[in-house]
């Protein structure tokens, strides 16, 4: 089951190299990480979402992560209500039918925007949550996409 686990921690360096380190150990994928500085100086946070087989090995995990030198706090934040997105970026190869194009982007309203067209290529930015990014990606299928990048989640309680 994929779990979200929230952490604060001092920003100093090793500390992300020990912190993924527990994962692998353990055998859990890591699917995204996010890691960002907050308004106290020093300390950022971390958003790691991870394919945990049980609730065995996802005590053992956050056990192992509260351990860490340098982490603050750390959260299971799954099943709390949270509000989580991710930023994807699209690269588009023309020509694309505007009408389909059109019609495939009306679901998604203000998540989609275009960040700039050339006569080669058209470039999408995207924001939400993971679920509704990947059915994006879906719906985008029937057209070319070149290339696309993605970021890790980034949640707030």
């Amino acid at each position: 089951m994929r779990r979200t686990f929230k952490l604060r921690v001092f920003d100093k360096a090793g500390t992300l190299n020990r912190l993924t380190s527990l994962f692998v150990r353990r055998q859990i994928n890591i699917v995204t990480l996010n890691v960002t500085p907050t308004l106290d100086e020093g300390i950022s946070e971390i958003t790691f979402i991870a394919e945990v087989p049980d609730d065995e090995k996802q005590r053992t995990i956050i056990q192992q992560l509260i351990k860490q030198v340098n982490t603050l706090t750390v959260e299971d934040i799954t099943n709390i209500n949270t509000f989580n997105r991710e930023l994807l970026l699209i690269k588009l190869k023309k020509p694309i039918p505007q009408q389909q194009f059109e019609k495939v982007l009306q679901p998604y309203d203000a998540l989609v925007s275009i960040l700039k067209e050339n006569g080669q290529y058209l470039y999408l930015q995207a924001t939400g949550p993971q679920y509704t990014l990947n059915h994006l990606l879906d719906d985008l299928s029937s057209f070319h996409i070149d290339q696309v990048a993605r970021t890790g989640t980034a949640g707030i309680i």
